[in-house]
């Protein structure tokens, strides 16, 4: 279901939220920059390190009238986080919904992944959201207040055996940053919530579910019995972001098809009749 004036008049800011076109595989922040625009979206800052991808994402969405820009954007930065957060006060006058997407995997375990990758992966979704929120927050005060959605991963809620023991860690610190900022920033009217995302088919794990074992490997431990889209966790987002969530804050949106609930796959009830 779509809500047409749901954010009409709000602008929203995405990092790592290149992959947007409609012809190509997208990622959280595509999809869920075409919806929020669909529903009243004033207009949407894409920002990522892929500059060509997010420049004719941002063409894209121009050519069908909608109003976005696109801005190069390292998270780790702090010049390139006022620099973008300036270029959107320029540009729409204000700032209401910040969603801060950008991430990476560490792909080796503890023993064998190098100390460079092991910190690059920590920054990006530690210090990078910092930077972020401290960024956008005096211009949402200014707007009236604003919603901020951190997008960690089911694997905060756990640790990770063969690899990916910084991402767990880094998507875990993450929550507990959505925590403190929801508290320390409530009094300027904005809320703070994470969504913790399970197995979704986006250019980011494209590598594991173009792999048949990989895939299948993941698909029977999902009770729901399918990856996710894009779509799925941008809906999710959407509802954070907008007014339907108005009395949520410091919370923790789990959008996993039921992974973390369990290790085994419930059986089918009807394969008994």
């Amino acid at each position: 279901m779509r809500f047409p004036d749901r954010f009409a008049g709000k602008v929203a800011l995405l990092t790592g939220s290149a992959a947007t076109l409609k012809n190509e595989l997208m990622g959280f922040g595509g999809a869920t920059v075409w919806r929020f625009l669909e529903e009243g979206g004033r207009g949407v800052v894409i920002t990522d390190v892929q500059d060509d991808v997010g420049e004719r994402a941002a063409e894209q969405l121009r050519e069908e009238g909608h109003d976005a820009i696109y801005l190069h954007l390292d998270v780790t930065n702090e010049d390139e986080w006022d620099k973008a957060v300036s270029s959107t006060i320029k540009h729409f006058g204000r700032i209401d919904i910040l969603v801060n997407i950008a991430g990476i995997l560490d792909p080796k375990s503890i023993l064998d992944i190098e100390p460079a990758v092991w910190k690059k992966t920590m920054e990006i979704s530690t210090v990078g959201v910092f930077l972020g929120t401290r960024a956008v927050a005096r211009q949402m005060e200014k707007s009236g207040g604003g919603s901020i959605i951190n997008l960690a991963s089911m694997a905060a809620k756990q640790g990770s055996g063969s690899y990916g023991s910084a991402y767990s860690f880094s998507r875990g610190g993450m929550h507990n940053f959505t925590q403190s900022s929801a508290l320390q920033l409530s009094g300027m009217g904005i809320r703070v919530n994470t969504i913790m995302p399970g197995w979704v088919h986006t250019p980011f794990t494209d590598y594991l579910y173009t792999d048949p074992e990989q895939s299948k490997y993941r698909t029977d431990r999902v009770p729901l019995g399918r990856w996710g889209e894009p779509e799925d966790i941008a809906a999710g987002i959407l509802f954070l972001a907008s007014d339907d969530s108005s009395y949520m804050t410091g919370a923790e949106l789990l959008m996993d098809g039921g992974v973390s609930a369990g290790s085994v796959r419930p059986e089918n009830p009807r394969s008994k009749d």
